[in-house]
């Protein structure tokens, strides 16, 4: 299962706030919050092929830049699956992750799976939890993270296998 991870410049390491303007950009290794999913992707004989990053702020910039460049290289890498986050409690990261999992879902074949808190970001998820597949996860320093990291790589599965979501959406995702 070959997965790309979409973060902002703080999840990917790049810096803080004041690095809000990193341009997009890729490697192709788990970097930053990516390297704690893939030891849980390995579990299930997955990896991160890339890691791809951009500063909310040159995303909101130049977001159909961001998001065209994004869903044509994860086609050309022949992504199985696309992770965007965790983003957290952070809406800005947040806002970014579901506009591009939604490009994702009208312009490619390639599933996308946001994974973000309810905490700071309520709005944000009642305007995509219909379309989008948003797993919870806890706001930043919250409890249970490392059950959200299984539950990112169990619907990775489920959806790089084309399978039937229902039940995971139930469990796992905000309705």
């Amino acid at each position: 299962m070959k997965v790309i991870v979409i973060l902002d410049q703080i999840q990917s390491g790049l810096g803080g706030k004041e690095r809000a303007d990193t341009e997009l950009g890729g490697k192709r290794i788990a970097m930053g919050s990516a390297e704690t999913l893939e030891k849980n992707l390995k579990r299930q004989q997955g990896e991160v092929i890339a890691t791809f990053y951009c500063g909310t702020d040159y995303y909101q910039n130049n977001s159909e830049l961001v998001q065209t460049k994004f869903t044509k290289m994860a086609e050309k890498m022949k992504a199985d699956v696309v992770v965007l986050g965790p983003t957290y409690d952070y809406p800005e990261f947040s806002t970014m992750a579901c506009e591009i999992a939604e490009h994702f879902q009208t312009h490619t074949k390639v599933p996308a799976i946001v994974a973000t808190a309810i905490e700071k970001n309520a709005d944000l998820i009642a305007e995509y939890k219909e379309q989008l597949t948003i797993v919870k996860v806890p706001k930043k320093g919250g409890t249970g993270l490392s059950d959200s990291l299984n539950h990112i790589v169990e619907g990775c599965k489920l959806a790089s296998d084309k399978a039937d979501m229902t039940e995971f959406k139930q469990q796992y995702c905000y309705q």
